[in-house]
């Protein structure tokens, strides 16, 4: 199976045609990134960085910074996917939000499972990562994630 560049996604995503930046070195080749963390504790209403640094599948064209998240090495149109995980309390709220620089959202979450899927324009060397944020501090606390980047091609 081939994977081409689509130029209407590619002019989307990228305002300015010359700002785009395409690897030829990886052309045909899918990028994909997969990552899990689990946060031990965490401080009442103190954002806390997810450290998603266990890879479970990466191609190249993705980077893992060493304080988690995924980073592309190739401007475009990403699929991003996140699911977390939490023991579910009444008293307590657990919110977790992804963030890239262009945008960022909450994963709505319920019964102790938090999910979110967006497509976002992204550019060569942004970085995808997850907050969490309690209103009560949780140590030990079985707070998880998964974290999949995949750029998008038609």
């Amino acid at each position: 199976m081939t994977y081409s560049s689509n130029e209407s996604t590619r002019k989307a995503c990228c305002q300015k045609d010359n700002h785009c930046i395409e690897n030829k070195e990886n052309e045909g080749t899918p990028i994909v990134g997969k990552v899990v963390g689990f946060l031990g504790a965490i401080t009442a209403n103190s954002p806390t960085r997810l450290p998603l640094t266990t890879v479970l599948f990466k191609t190249p064209g993705i980077k893992i910074p060493q304080d988690g998240g995924i980073t592309v090495q190739e401007d475009g149109e990403y699929f991003i996917s996140f699911d977390g995980t939490f023991i579910p309390d009444d008293d307590r709220v657990v919110t977790f939000s992804i963030y890239t620089p262009n945008f960022s959202g909450t994963a709505l979450s319920g019964a102790g499972i938090a999910t979110l899927a967006e497509l976002v324009c992204l550019r060569e060397g942004d970085t995808v990562y997850v907050t969490v944020t309690s209103n009560a501090t949780l140590i030990p606390t079985t707070i998880t994630g998964i974290l999949i980047v995949a750029k998008v091609e038609d």
